[in-house]
């Protein structure tokens, strides 16, 4: 089986915590391939369709929209899909986590370079290079007034991103959470760090408690899912390039694509997110 989807040995469920419940009826996943960036969403059912890199963001006002460069396009962009259509009591609800495992790089880098050549760094780039600075353009754009979280967690970044959704999500049920995932190629410097054909990746889902009523607009049936807690022992962890956010991203994508499109429809249905020492067993009864 593909080292994500495997099942872990006997003495790794032992520990197993409590599940935590949650639904989803809206995600977004963008991906940047040589050729033909593409775009799958809940209202494609799962489809990817290809969008023009410069057309991205769109709901971003343009004043801020300017100020993106990539990272921050792609990542507004599929939370903008998520948002499109939930009301704006609910949007100001929304708890926001934001994941990346090194955050806008390119920006960090152009900083670091013209303070080495002695220039004055350029204040967008050193306002707009912070970890959780996308989460500040939307708060603004869309009106999020809840907290939010930005974490940055190596190869482990999309589970940490969804541990701390979801046990946001137990702890208080009444507000929805919003997790946002984006991670582009290393520059050429760091590249040897990527996996062979990294791709940029942007996912973007809003998670609620099962018994919320679904109000949103543009929006398909939730899918309700058990999140299974699972310890990993060292010695049987994933090797390095099988543990990388993207690949957790679409396999998550995947999962709720077939759920969706009814291909796992009348059966229990698992997949398995694993990580360096942790996974997320995701469980639909159908």
């Amino acid at each position: 089986m593909p080292p994500l989807l495997r099942r872990l040995p006997e003495e790794s469920t032992q520990s197993k915590m409590q599940s935590i419940p949650a639904s989803i009826s809206r995600w977004a996943l963008w991906q940047d391939h040589a050729t033909h960036p593409t775009l799958r969403t809940h209202l494609s059912g799962g489809k990817a369709a290809g969008i023009d890199n410069q057309d991205l963001a769109r709901s971003i006002a343009p004043a801020w929209r300017r100020r993106l460069d990539l990272f921050g396009r792609a990542s507004a962009e599929v939370l903008g899909q998520v948002l499109d259509g939930v009301s704006p009591e609910d949007i100001c609800r929304c708890r926001v986590i934001f994941s990346s495992r090194h955050g806008n790089i390119e920006r960090t880098l152009k900083l670091l370079g013209q303070i080495a050549r002695e220039e004055i760094p350029s204040p967008a780039d050193f306002s707009m290079s912070v970890h959780n600075a996308l989460v500040g353009v939307a708060s603004i754009n869309w009106g999020i007034t809840q907290a939010h979280s930005a974490i940055s967690a190596g190869n482990d970044s999309f589970i940490a991103a969804l541990t701390e959704a979801l046990c946001q999500l137990a702890d208080d049920p009444h507000s929805p959470v919003v997790i946002i995932y984006i991670d582009l190629p290393l520059p050429e410097v760091y590249a040897q760090n990527d996996p062979k054909g990294m791709k940029g990746t942007a996912f973007a889902l809003y998670l609620e408690a099962p018994e919320a009523p679904n109000r949103t607009l543009n929006s398909s049936p939730p899918i309700k899912l058990e999140f299974e807690p699972v310890s990993v022992p060292a010695k049987t962890a994933p090797n390095h390039n099988a543990t990388f956010p993207c690949a957790h991203a679409c396999q998550m994508a995947d999962f709720l694509t077939d759920l969706q499109t009814g291909r796992l429809n009348g059966q229990e249905a698992t997949s398995l997110l694993t990580g360096h020492s942790f996974a997320w067993n995701m469980v639909h009864h159908g």
